[in-house]
């Protein structure tokens, strides 16, 4: 179920949803996270985003690649994600100290799509 979260803009929408389902998130042929613990995002204007507790991700460091302010979520820290010799720039992004609005976010990390192999919902 849906949990629309007040936005500090109330025209902005943004929606959190507990996942039921299995998440796995899969680098360079190998299972890097697994958890049946996600929150998914909802936000105008974007493709929903998965976030996963950081104690579910395994076999990665992450080394900070920058910083970001979203106006409606906080202050973002983005990764490079280091898997064994190879680095996956600007490869995930997490929330420290999300607004009151999705707290939901604190300790959970988001992958993009595009610069991982594989995220899968079963």
């Amino acid at each position: 179920m849906r949990s629309p979260a007040k936005s500090r803009n109330p025209d902005y929408q943004l929606e959190t949803e507990r996942m039921n389902e299995k998440v796995e998130v899969f680098i360079d042929g190998e299972k890097i996270a697994e958890t049946q613990n996600a929150i998914k995002l909802f936000e105008e204007g974007h493709d929903p985003v998965i976030y996963i507790p950081k104690n579910d991700i395994k076999a990665v460091d992450f080394v900070k690649y920058d910083d970001y302010q979203c106006p409606y979520k906080g202050s973002a820290k983005l990764y490079t994600i280091k898997h064994g010799s190879h680095e996956h720039e600007n490869a995930a992004w997490t929330y420290e100290e999300p607004y009151d609005e999705v707290l939901e976010l604190k300790g959970r990390v988001a992958f993009y799509p595009d610069k991982v192999q594989e995220i899968r919902v079963t």
